[in-house]
């Protein structure tokens, strides 16, 4: 099956013509094609926030589909001469099909769009094929990498990689929570990225927390060695030890940079995340590390603030919290929910702190005095 069938079957699905058979190719096409699995979803998402057309201009969508695929070198080969339908008109069947035509339209325009941000440093215009994994807020998931290395990804979070991950290089994209087991690889380090670091094992456990909406970025190390360097940082290079845990401030900060000589001394300022290097935290009652008690469907917190609580307890439950008063944002709290609801775990919050109150309605919770 080619490029040309996947947009003919893509365009008639969305536009609601395909067939239950011609829906079976297609499920088997990105079963065959991982790597256009971002594409579809984000097309998909495209098509449906398009604006309602008048059945009028279908004929000058259909020319200028045409007149695009060309330009921007998309693939459509022989197209049906009409998509086949009920007993209808000819105007009818022709309408059908210059919708299914203007479908293409949009995803051609889309497609190019959405992987630019993977075209190859030859500079040719064919797209790098990446395999992402995401889980969903209320969920985990353990997968199980191409060289063998095992990720747990924590709820909200996505992993991406190349197709062609462990041939030369095994490099990942880290966007939330993910617990690693890295295979040993002496002349195959495995390096993380995330939006304020980089993580550079060879083989090793560790848990890397990086949420973006978060004021941390934390990578906590559980067995071996791994160094890890920072973005706009990148000559300063930091090599963890097990049992610590190196804690990032999102959140940049001017901070007064000096460069001397036997001359002078200069004084300028740089902006930077603020950087320490903490020890793990251990759990008294049974000896688990703290950072990676979700694995286990455990959250520990440790003088967190209400705020920082709030978000993790969006993720662990799948829902909307909002803290409608400020001073309640800054309080700190102590505590673990192990198995509780979220019911349960609201309940346990107003016994820690008395003067609060909450209204739940499906998954929108508000907390206010």
């Amino acid at each position: 099956m080619s490029q040309e069938t996947f947009w003919i079957l893509l365009s008639k699905k969305l536009s609601g013509e395909a067939s239950p058979e011609e829906l079976v190719v297609l499920e088997n096409l990105i079963l065959e094609h991982p790597e256009w699995q971002y594409a579809i979803q984000n097309l998909g998402e495209i098509w449906k926030n398009q604006p309602k057309k008048d059945h009028t201009e279908e004929e000058d969508a259909y020319m200028l589909h045409l007149q695009r695929m060309q330009e921007l070198n998309v693939p459509f080969g022989n197209m049906p001469d009409q998509t086949p339908v009920v007993s209808m008109s000819g105007r009818k069947k022709m309408k059908r099909w210059y919708w299914a035509a203007a479908v293409l339209l949009v995803l051609a325009g889309a497609w190019t769009l959405l992987m630019k941000p993977f075209k190859t440093s030859q500079g040719q215009e064919m797209a790098r094929q990446v395999s992402e994994i995401t889980t969903r807020p209320g969920s985990t998931s353990k997968v199980e990498l191409p060289d063998g290395s095992m990720v747990w990804l924590n709820a909200g979070s996505k992993l991406t990689y190349n197709k062609d991950f462990g041939k030369e290089l095994r490099e990942v994209t880290l966007s939330g929570e993910g617990y690693f087991d890295v295979t040993k690889m002496k002349d195959k380090p495995f390096i993380i990225h995330t939006s304020n670091i980089n993580i550079k094992v060879l083989g090793t456990a560790f848990n890397v927390k990086a949420y973006p909406e978060d004021k941390l970025s934390e990578t906590s190390l559980i067995r071996g060695s791994i160094e890890v360097t920072i973005k706009n940082r990148p000559n300063d290079k930091i090599i963890l030890s097990p049992s610590e845990k190196l804690v990032v401030e999102n959140d940049k900060m001017t901070r007064p940079v000096i460069t001397a000589n036997k001359e002078k001394m200069n004084v300028t300022t740089a902006t930077m995340p603020l950087v320490s290097v903490n020890k793990l935290r251990y759990h008294t009652a049974d000896s688990s590390i703290d950072e990676i008690a979700w694995i286990d469907n455990r959250l520990i917190f440790r003088n967190e603030t209400m705020e920082e609580l709030a978000l993790r307890m969006e993720r662990r439950y799948a829902v909307q919290i909002e803290i409608e008063a400020e001073e309640l944002k800054e309080m700190k709290v102590n505590g673990i929910f192990d198995q509780e609801s979220v019911s349960q775990a609201l309940e346990a919050l107003k016994e820690m702190i008395p003067s609060i109150n909450y209204v739940k309605e499906g998954n929108q919770i508000i907390i206010n005095r």
